[in-house]
C-alpha cells in the first residue's frame, strides 16, 4: 500500500469525486461538542495567521473517480457540512441588502 500526503481541499475537489462510505463503517456520531472543537481550531487558524491547520488521517482507497472511505469519515463528513453551511451562509448574504 502506497500513502501520500495532499492538502483536504485538494482531496476534496472536483465534481466527479464521489466518497463512499461502506456498510461496514460506523455511523456517523459526532456530537456538537466534536464540531464546535473543529470549528473552534480552525478560528484559532485563522486568528493565529497559520497557513494551515492538520485535520488527521484520511485513509480512503480509489476506485476511478470514487474514494472509498477506509477511516477519516467523521472528519471528511463534519468538514463537508462546514463548506455547505459556509457557502449558504454568502449566497444567502449576496442576495439580501446588508443594512447600513
Amino acid at each position: 500500500m502506497k500513502g501520500n500526503s495532499k492538502p483536504l481541499l485538494k482531496y476534496m475537489e472536483g465534481s466527479d469525486t464521489r466518497f463512499i462510505i461502506p456498510v461496514y463503517q460506523r455511523n456517523y456520531d459526532w456530537k456538537k461538542e466534536n464540531c464546535k472543537q473543529l470549528l473552534d481550531d480552525l478560528v484559532k487558524v485563522v486568528i493565529e495567521g497559520r497557513p494551515s491547520h492538520f485535520f488527521g488521517s484520511i485513509v480512503s482507497s480509489t476506485e476511478g473517480s470514487d474514494n472509498i472511505i477506509i477511516d477519516g469519515q467523521q472528519r471528511l463528513t463534519t468538514v463537508s457540512v462546514l463548506l455547505l453551511a459556509l457557502t449558504n451562509l454568502v449566497q444567502q448574504a449576496r442576495h439580501h441588502e446588508i443594512p447600513r
